[in-house]
């Protein structure tokens, strides 16, 4: 079965353009609060099957984005705010849940727990983003009026998302070490669709912006109590970006993955399933 259609067996909700999937627990005994999967940048929640499937005695939520799924992309770059309002859709029905954030999406789970302390029982950030941006840059504001309306027009043409989901797929294979083969639905198939391919590098321009509104957060909320595990893919956050891990997070567990590159999901699902178990303990 593909990851693809194992979501599509699921419950699913679309609310605001975004899509929450929900699976429950298959295992005899629930171990731990349900868990949360975040995709980074310009990434389907199929991609974290390998790790869901390690996780039977857990209930489970994944999230597209809006312009993926099938959904259309809105028009807009998202911003931190928006990431907030993600999560906090996302595990409405549930009093808390542990967090597993990879790449980019660190930036919003970080917000999540400083304005949410009491709802995240632990956070698992899978060689994550680690920024300290002291303004959002132009980027944002030259992409609202000039770059998104153009790049769409473009995505929708004939044949660019073909060949776009080929080059996003020969690119994600790149950040992979395992060796094997890609789930087509999860790293190529999406990018077909001009909608997720414009979301896709929306996302990409909303970076420092996001990494800056963070920075402000954090001068005016606490540090992040909530156990955290950090799993690293070489190569290794420099010193200052380890300074900012150590004062975003209190109670931090640092581990160097070291025979995975960025895409740990496919690479070690095994050591992300195990950092689950951990911060859910």
């Amino acid at each position: 079965m593909s990851s693809e259609s194992a979501l599509t067996r699921w419950r699913r909700e679309i609310v605001d353009g975004c899509t929450i999937y929900e699976r429950p627990a298959t295992a005899e005994h629930v171990a731990g609060p349900p868990v949360l999967f975040l995709n980074g940048c310009a990434l389907a929640a199929a991609g974290w099957m390998p790790v869901i499937d390690r996780l039977p005695d857990h209930d489970v939520l994944a999230i597209d984005r809006p312009g993926f799924a099938g959904t259309q992309w809105p028009g807009v770059l998202p911003e931190l705010p928006t990431e907030v309002e993600m999560v906090e859709r996302a595990i409405a029905d549930h009093p808390e849940a542990v967090i597993v954030a990879h790449s980019m999406a660190s930036l919003g789970t970080e917000a999540y727990a400083r304005l949410h302390p009491d709802r995240v029982a632990g956070i698992v950030l899978v060689d994550p983003s680690v920024e300290d941006y002291s303004t959002r840059g132009p980027v944002g504001r030259f992409a609202r009026s000039t770059w998104l309306p153009m790049l769409h027009g473009v995505t929708a043409q004939a044949g660019v998302a073909r060949f776009a989901s080929w080059l996003v797929h020969c690119g994600f294979a790149r950040q992979s070490a395992s060796g094997r083969a890609l789930d087509r639905t999860a790293f190529k198939d999406p990018y077909r669709d001009s909608e997720a391919l414009t979301a896709s590098a929306a996302e990409w321009l909303s970076y420092r912006s996001q990494g800056a509104d963070l920075e402000v957060l954090r001068s005016v909320t606490d540090i992040v109590t909530t156990p955290t595990s950090v799993l690293a893919a070489p190569p290794l956050p420099d010193p200052r970006r380890m300074q900012i891990l150590r004062e975003s997070f209190s109670d931090l567990t640092f581990n160097e993955i070291g025979d995975s590159k960025h895409l740990m999901m496919v690479d070690r699902p095994d050591v992300i399933a195990e950092a689950v178990a951990a911060v859910s303990r």
